[in-house]
């Protein structure tokens, strides 16, 4: 419809200009009629070029990004010919692969002739995942906006924007001595504790292995036992990634999240697990430093999300009945209200086992 209006208007100029020619006998109507003939074909032949010959790169940030902070995509359409366009219409399949949700955007750019146009796109994500933008399609105008050809394009970019988060140092600690002093009184029934002679404060670059749990709890601050081998221990951590209408989710990694970095900065490995959608199984990966806790985001972010709630733990039972204690992220009860670390929306990481 808009290019019949274009169409009508751009013949009435023409009329318009030859009944002035023959009112004024004018030399410069008769060169403008001229123009005006000739200028549909030099516009719908600018398209014919400039289709042959655009590409268009999209660019998003190398490293990951964090939920609701603002960052940039680019979109850059090289054109190489001497012909410019009026509008380009880049349609863009926008799409949250870890949540399984998609969304189509119109995007419209004017082509400069023989220079590269770059549109900075400006975005916030609401919920942690995989950002993918892919370009499907280019629609191209002509100057005089009648004529309107289509490139398909097959462009696509990604990138992870992880959780929000900030440290709960205390909280995490506290919950982690608890945990693996229970993991290692379900393991070493009848130790006795009080056999052992030398105790100290932790300094960094102990061995777990030679912390006393027990004491630990009683001190509020981690004690290492001294010329005594014992088993090494640590603590069993299973995500929850099971998902629901108000997007709970969001609030167990930002949880998860807060408690691994708290863990990895107080020197306490442990293994994490989540159920894979993917491998249709349990996921495990151990965690001792920030760079793997950073590379287990990226790998579950490359996973999807599910709707059963209480996969990872019935997975992990079944293959680990005997590992004693765990922390469980997810969905709490109301029993567990007093023994964990609450976030948002009801979910919180509590001790079971």
């Amino acid at each position: 419809m808009r290019r019949i209006r274009n169409v009508i208007r751009y013949l009435v100029v023409i009329i318009l200009n030859i009944f002035m020619m023959y009112v004024f006998h004018s030399y410069v109507n008769l060169l403008l009629l001229v123009a005006l003939v000739l200028f549909p074909v030099y516009s719908f032949y600018g398209v014919y070029r400039v289709k042959q010959k655009l590409t268009l790169k999209i660019v998003v940030p190398s490293e990951h990004m964090r939920r609701e902070e603002e960052f940039y995509l680019r979109f850059i359409l090289h054109n190489p010919t001497g012909f410019p366009l009026v509008n380009a219409t880049i349609k863009l399949k926008a799409a949250n692969r870890f949540y399984k949700e998609e969304g189509i955007h119109y995007l419209n750019i004017p082509v400069r002739a023989r220079r590269d146009t770059e549109v900075v796109y400006p975005v916030i994500m609401d919920y942690c995942g995989r950002l993918a933008v892919e370009a499907e399609e280019i629609k191209l105008l002509d100057l005089l906006g009648i004529y309107e050809a289509v490139i398909p394009v097959h462009e696509e970019q990604e990138c992870l924007v992880f959780p929000n988060s900030t440290l709960r140092n205390q909280e995490a600690g506290q919950l982690y001595i608890k945990g693996v002093s229970e993991a290692m009184e379900s393991r070493e029934k009848g130790y006795d504790f009080s056999e052992i002679s030398g105790i100290r404060e932790y300094i960094p670059g102990d061995k777990l292995q030679n912390i006393h749990w027990k004491l630990s709890v009683k001190k509020d601050e981690l004690m290492v036992k001294e010329r005594i081998s014992v088993s090494a221990q640590q603590l069993n951590v299973l995500v929850e990634l099971a998902n629901d209408e108000e997007m709970r989710l969001e609030a167990v990694l930002e949880l998860a999240d807060s408690i691994m970095k708290s863990f990895v900065t107080q020197n306490l490995p442990f293994t994490v697990y989540y159920y894979s959608t993917n491998l249709e199984g349990l996921k495990e990966c151990y965690i001792g430093n920030q760079v793997e806790q950073e590379q287990w985001m990226e790998m579950l972010l490359y996973d999807q999300s599910y709707t059963d709630v209480g996969r990872v733990e019935q997975m992990f039972l079944k293959e680990n009945g005997s590992a004693g204690s765990y922390l469980y992220i997810g969905y709490a009860s109301e029993t567990e209200e007093e023994d964990g670390i609450f976030g948002e929306k009801g979910i919180a990481a509590v001790l079971r086992g």
